[in-house]
């Protein structure tokens, strides 16, 4: 039976002592470690000027598009606004973006935070913010050519749908609260616009939160065109002037919407770095090229990636994480392996150990050059970001402690040896998911290693053996959620562990 006692008084008493009263190892810098703290402090630093200057040519377009309205009686269908209106409809806009802007930094601030996407901590760009006022400027610019037909066409649940898939459902809301209130400034029409417009976004919101099928997607897209079109019916029963042609537009937004999100899915994981589900179910695929090398060059790192994958999965869903991408980060977190599989424990079934003919110091870079090649190789297949910081995060800067004692006893320059020398090179984690995988990692392989002892006693040592040596300081974990992770690890070994029957009985027994 589960009981997570011991685990909790060792977390309890480690929470009131200081950090200093942790393992010097924790603290120990290398020269690497110190530039990339420095580098890692460089990346919070203000605006840079190219950032400003985007920002008031963003700004300018903004105003722009507001200014451009649609005007049939114009010779050339638009016409510009009265200053005077252009600085109303301005300040409303800029004030509502701003106070949704605010609200999302005070809610998810690591959209606003430089990405380190080498793996490094080198500064690396904010994408977020960027990506979402792109989608603000396309809605208007496609606002502007979709009134030639019929204000009904603006495909606001492009936007909000992009979002969603992205960056979760709560900024999805905010795209359809925002969008669907700049649809209608300057318009006539202006609340039953931004209603049908607003409705159609709250399809898609719903429609797309968990999408995972291309198939469900085109599901989300009818959901609009009939949110939209039953809207559009309501408001116009009450006036008894229903304008069919009205509801056909309004109909047919859902699948422009479909078709747009068709190719502006793989635009948009190439714009903000990340993986979108139905990119991550694809890389699940054991017939992706990297599995097919996996299960072909190295099948013990493929199998004991697979079982990270499961560990890694249900510990995500036990503290609200992203359990998708939390599996597909346990399945690539070893591909570096593929350059010299033979000098990993796992590919040595019964065969020769390699590393007996070397030092320590020469493993120990052999072991720690999988991580850099990993981040390439995943590079050269197309890995987006967020898959790929699996792969340096989910050793951070731990210590390969099998080399470290072997050279504490071989007693070989003892003086000069550090443990800071035999320290991975990478980025502590810092997010819930690749944490995940780094304390999966370490449980699997010591679960396996230990055969048949007990899997609660292993599990607490390999994760407070994390939490002492400092390793999941920048990961958003609590005390509970390590709970939570451990009792999930447990109840997944338990089962990847299940007894058999030793025989069965005979046909003629029976």
């Amino acid at each position: 039976m589960w009981s997570a006692t011991p685990w909790c008084g060792r977390s309890s008493r480690l929470m009131g002592v200081p950090r200093s009263g942790r393992r010097r190892g924790a603290r120990g810098k290398g020269k690497g470690r110190i530039e990339r703290e420095r580098a890692e402090g460089r990346a919070r630093l203000p605006l840079s000027p190219a950032s400003i200057c985007y920002g008031i040519l963003g700004l300018g377009l903004f105003l722009g598009l507001l200014s451009f309205q649609f005007n049939p009686q114009s010779p050339w269908l638009y016409s510009f606004l009265e200053w005077e209106e252009l600085l109303a409809n301005g300040l409303i806009a800029l004030v509502l973006l701003g106070l949704l802007a605010l609200y999302l930094r005070l809610r998810r601030p690591e959209l606003f935070e430089p990405s380190d996407e080498a793996g490094t901590g080198a500064k690396g760009q904010t994408r977020a913010p960027a990506f979402l006022s792109g989608l603000v400027l396309m809605t208007l610019v496609l606002d502007k050519g979709a009134a030639i037909l019929s204000p009904y066409l603006t495909p606001v649940a492009l936007g909000v749908g992009l979002g969603v898939i992205f960056f979760g459902t709560e900024v999805g809301f905010l795209l359809a609260v925002a969008l669907a209130l700049l649809m209608g400034l300057g318009r006539e029409l202006a609340p039953l616009e931004s209603l049908v417009a607003f409705g159609g976004g709250l399809a898609m919101l719903f429609g797309a939160r968990k999408v995972r099928r291309w198939s469900e997607l085109a599901l989300a897209g009818i959901g609009v065109s009939l949110m939209n079109m039953l809207l559009l019916l309501g408001a116009s029963i009450p006036t008894a002037g229903i304008s069919w042609n009205a509801v056909a537009w309004a109909g047919i937004n859902g699948l422009i919407c479909y078709l747009l999100l068709l190719g502006g899915i793989p635009i948009s994981e190439y714009i903000t770095g990340k993986t979108s589900p139905l990119g991550l179910m694809e890389l699940l695929s054991p017939d992706h090229p990297l599995m097919e090398r996996l299960q072909r060059e190295a099948p013990g790192t493929y199998h004991h990636s697979a079982n990270v994958a499961h560990l890694g999965a249900n510990a995500a869903r036990a503290i609200g994480a992203d359990p998708l991408l939390t599996e597909v980060g346990g399945y690539y977190h070893d591909i570096g392996k593929l350059e010299n599989p033979a000098y990993f424990a796992e590919n040595q079934e019964g065969g020769q150990n390699p590393h007996d003919e070397l030092s320590p110091s020469m493993s120990r870079l052999i072991l720690a050059a999988h991580v850099r090649r990993g981040v390439e190789l995943g590079r050269e297949y197309g890995l987006r970001w967020d898959v790929l910081r699996f792969i340096p995060e989910h050793h951070g800067t731990s210590v390969i402690r099998y080399f470290y004692l072997k050279a504490l006893q071989e007693g070989k320059e003892r003086t000069s040896i550090s443990m800071d020398d035999y320290r991975y090179e990478a980025t502590r984690p810092k997010t819930k998911e690749t944490a995940i995988i780094m304390l999966a990692d370490s449980v699997e392989a010591a679960a396996r290693a230990a055969g048949n002892e007990n899997l609660e006693e292993i599990i607490q040592e390999q994760i407070w053996a994390k939490f002492e040596d400092g390793q999941l300081d920048k990961a958003p974990l609590t005390v509970a959620d390590l709970h939570r992770i451990a009792r999930a690890f447990y109840e997944t070994l338990r089962a990847m562990r299940h007894g058999r029957p030793e025989s069965y009985p005979r046909p003629s027994e029976t």
